[in-house]
């Protein structure tokens, strides 16, 4: 699972402050030439939302980490969120915006209400993230059709507080967005109170750090910021995927740093 080249849809809800230009136009459309080629092959990318405070999420943790090992073509992410910390356990990984996140999907689907874990796959339809039926049953689906765009990652550099790359983007870009996200791979952590007191929780795929820009620049350089959060001895990866407004996923990549 090193890496994959998929593609990307969705409205965008989460940004970030650090775009910069590296390399020529030129440069990086050399590097990427090849991906004028590339053809659009089925993918999906789960979404999961979940929290170290929930007593119902360890086993969902634990389905995301199976469906990272099991699918090459399946792009995973787990974001915290933070409104279970009041309950005596403050997950080092929540952040309100994920929990803004998940607040627009609620409204997108109907009535505005959030749960956890939920598991929400091409933005397009949400169930409870530990049903590990309706989890294959739902990829199984998703993975017969091609997505709509393509992305290829190339060119990446981490040093001690940055993640560089190139990207190119192919596909329609109208009312699109494309999303990077920095995840460690995997983390335990022991779990001092709450609802899972005296756990050690096994998290996968942890959104700590993102990216945005208009799908309509379709040729670039990105640098993301590696928080404090992140150790020496984590395995680091790039997700990256294009959304549309209506939060519809049509493409997804994945990549190791």
């Amino acid at each position: 699972m090193k890496y994959l080249i998929a593609l990307i849809t969705i409205p965008l809800l989460l940004l970030t402050t650090f775009c910069k230009p590296k390399d020529s136009k030129e440069n990086i459309n050399k590097e990427l030439a090849y991906a004028e080629t590339t053809n659009a092959n089925p993918f999906a990318l789960v979404q999961l939302f979940t929290s170290q405070g929930c007593s119902s999420c360890p086993p969902a943790d634990r389905l995301l980490d199976k469906v990272k090992e099991d699918y090459d073509n399946v792009a995973v992410l787990s974001y915290h969120v933070d409104y279970w910390n009041r309950l005596g356990w403050k997950d080092p990984f929540s952040k309100k915006k994920y929990t803004d996140l998940q607040y627009a999907y609620g409204s997108k689907f109907g009535d505005g209400r959030v749960y956890t874990p939920q598991a929400v796959i091409n933005g397009s339809l949400h169930f409870v993230g530990s049903n590990e039926a309706k989890m294959k049953g739902n990829l199984s689906k998703f993975l017969k059709n091609t997505a709509e765009n393509t992305v290829v990652i190339s060119e990446v550099s981490k040093n001690v507080n940055t993640v560089s790359f190139n990207y190119k983007l192919t596909g329609g870009s109208t009312d699109k967005k494309l999303k990077l996200a920095l995840v460690i791979g995997s983390r335990e952590t022991p779990i001092g109170r709450g609802e899972n007191g005296g756990k050690t929780l096994l998290n996968t795929n942890i959104v700590v750090q993102e990216v945005a820009v208009s799908a309509s620049e379709t040729l670039g350089s990105l640098e993301i910021n590696i928080p404090d959060i992140v150790k020496e001895t984590d395995e680091l990866s790039l997700i990256g995927f294009v959304q549309q407004d209506d939060l519809v996923i049509t493409g997804a990549t994945k990549m190791k740093v």
